[in-house]
C-alpha cells in the first residue's frame, strides 16, 4: 500500500485543494443496492486506515442525497456501484454526485469489458472492481490527493485494452492530417471540403474522444491518441523529411 505518501495531506473538501501539513479524516459513504456488502465496506474502511471515517449507505444516488440532508457529518467521497437496482444511468449518477461536490469512485461488481470501458468516460475520480478490494485504499488515497493518473490494476488492462471511439471515414482522414501538423487551410484543399467543415469534423473528434474517457485538447493530444489507436504511423516524422 502506498499510505505513507499520502499521511501529510489533508482530507479533501468539496471545492478545496489538499493541504499538507494535518492529516484529517475523510468521510466515505457507499451507495449500493447490496445491504450487506454497504455494511462490510463502512467496517472495514477504519481498519484500511485511520484517515476514513464511515459514513452513510445508501441503495440510490436520490436516497444517498436525501440522507445527507440530516447526517451528522457530509460525506466526501462516494463509493458507487455501476449498476444499481433502481435502473438509473451510470453517468447521470456521476453527474448528479460531482454537480453537488463530492469525489467519486466507481467500486462496481461489472465483469464485462465492454461496460467496464465505458466507465472510463464517466468523470469519476478512479475506478476499481469490487475484486480488487485490496487496493480499496490507494483508490481512496489517490482521491484524497487529487492522483488523477491512478488506476487499479484490472482497470488498467481494460483502459489499454480499448481501442478507441469509433470515427467516419471522414473524421479519421482530418484526424491523421491534423495530428501530424497539418493545417486546418491544407486539409480543407486536400479534402475539397470548407475549413469550417474541417473545423467541424475536429470537433466531433474531440467530443468522441472525450466521451471515450480521454482528454483531448491540442493538436499534441490528438497526436497521442492517434499513435496509440494506430491511425498515425509511429514514424509519421520520416515523411517530412
Amino acid at each position: 500500500m502506498r499510505c505513507a505518501q499520502y499521511l501529510g495531506m489533508h482530507a479533501i473538501t468539496p471545492g478545496e485543494a489538499p493541504a499538507t501539513g494535518t492529516a484529517s479524516r475523510a468521510v466515505v459513504s457507499v451507495i449500493d443496492d447490496h445491504p450487506d456488502l454497504c455494511i462490510g465496506v463502512l467496517a472495514r474502511l477504519p481498519q484500511v486506515s485511520a484517515m476514513f471515517t464511515p459514513g452513510v449507505s445508501a441503495a440510490t444516488v436520490a436516497e444517498f442525497l436525501a440522507i445527507e440532508e440530516s447526517a451528522a457529518a457530509r460525506s466526501d467521497i462516494v463509493l458507487l456501484d455501476l449498476s444499481l437496482k433502481d435502473g438509473s444511468a451510470p453517468r447521470e449518477n456521476v453527474d448528479q454526485l460531482k454537480t453537488r461536490g463530492y469525489a467519486v469512485v466507481i467500486y462496481t461488481g461489472e465483469e464485462r469489458q465492454e461496460r467496464l470501458q465505458g466507465t472510463l468516460g464517466l468523470g469519476a475520480d478512479a475506478l476499481i472492481r469490487k475484486e480488487e478490494a485490496e487496493y480499496l485504499e490507494d483508490a481512496l488515497l489517490a482521491v484524497i490527493s487529487r492522483d488523477e493518473a491512478w488506476v487499479s490494476p484490472l482497470m488498467a488492462n481494460v483502459a489499454l485494452a480499448s481501442s478507441g471511439p469509433h470515427l467516419s471515414p471522414a473524421e479519421l482522414q482530418v484526424l491523421r492530417l491534423y495530428a501530424v501538423g497539418v493545417a486546418a487551410k491544407q486539409i480543407a484543399t486536400i479534402t475539397g471540403c470548407k475549413v469550417e467543415t474541417v473545423k467541424t469534423y475536429l470537433k466531433h473528434v474531440k467530443d468522441r474522444y472525450a466521451a471515450h474517457g480521454d482528454k483531448v485538447y491540442t493538436r499534441t493530444d490528438l497526436l497521442r491518441v492517434a499513435l496509440r489507436d494506430q491511425h498515425v504511423r509511429p514514424d509519421w516524422w520520416l515523411d517530412k523529411e
